[in-house]
């Protein structure tokens, strides 16, 4: 949501975006992700351009960095909303981490079941693991740059 507010006899505008608080949405946000996670990695070897490419790994980072993106908003909702507690990022980087890790590692597990996947690898596993961590502290600096960390008023 964007929300702008324009003084009176000046020109300036300033225009501040907002992430959304309530964890609901940040929840079916995570599940789109996963599904689509889960779809992705339905798709047989034979089938999958990632595979023919080679950039499987970058795939996975990628993938897995927006479902850390995902996953910090939804912690961090809930910890604002839910728990009515000041963010604390020394808990919800980990928490992220910790969620994407074994994300990742189910991902890797239904691609054992996936014919001409390889499953449970660990090179995947670990560009995903890096991916949620990479997407855990972008969306602490989206979260700061909006300043969602400023006290109530100062601008």
């Amino acid at each position: 949501m964007v929300v702008g507010k324009a003084r009176r006899g000046n020109a300036k505008t300033v225009i501040r975006m907002r992430l959304p608080r309530h964890p609901l949405i940040w929840l079916i946000a995570v599940l789109a992700w996963m599904r689509t996670i889960w779809f992705l990695s339905s798709i047989p070897g034979d089938e999958n351009p990632q595979l023919k490419l080679q950039i499987d790994k970058v795939a996975h980072f990628l993938g897995f960095a927006g479902g850390g993106v995902l996953v910090a908003g939804f912690f961090t909702a809930i910890t604002l909303v839910v728990l009515r507690r000041k963010i604390r990022w020394a808990w919800i980087i980990p928490a992220t981490v910790i969620a994407i890790g074994l994300l990742g590692w189910f991902d890797e597990w239904h691609q054992c079941f996936t014919p001409g996947r390889n499953g449970a690898n660990l090179a995947d596993w670990a560009a995903d693991f890096l991916g949620g961590i990479a997407g855990a502290f972008v969306f602490r600096r989206i979260y700061q740059h909006l300043g969602h960390d400023r006290p109530m008023g100062a601008d």
